[in-house]
C-alpha cells in the first residue's frame, strides 16, 4: 500500500465520522426541540434510533384527536 492509497482510506474515516457527527448532533438539536415542545426527556441516542416511532405516534395521535 502506498501513501496515496494510505491518504485516501484516512480521508474515507474521517468524512465518515463527520457525517455520522453531524446526523448525530442534528439529532440532538431535534430532541432538544422536542422535549419541550412535548415535555418528554428523551436523550439524543434514544431520538436518534426511535425518531421514527416517535414520529409514528405522533401522527396516531393527531388523527386521534380529529376524531
Amino acid at each position: 500500500m502506498d501513501t496515496f492509497e494510505r491518504n485516501l482510506i484516512i480521508v474515507g474515516i474521517v468524512l465518515i465520522i463527520s457525517v455520522l457527527g453531524g446526523v448525530y448532533y442534528g439529532n440532538c438539536r431535534e430532541a432538544k426541540v422536542f422535549n419541550q415542545k412535548y415535555q418528554t426527556a428523551y436523550s439524543c441516542g434514544d431520538f436518534f434510533w426511535a425518531k421514527n416511532q416517535i414520529n409514528q405516534q405522533i401522527q396516531i395521535l393527531k388523527v386521534e384527536g380529529l376524531k
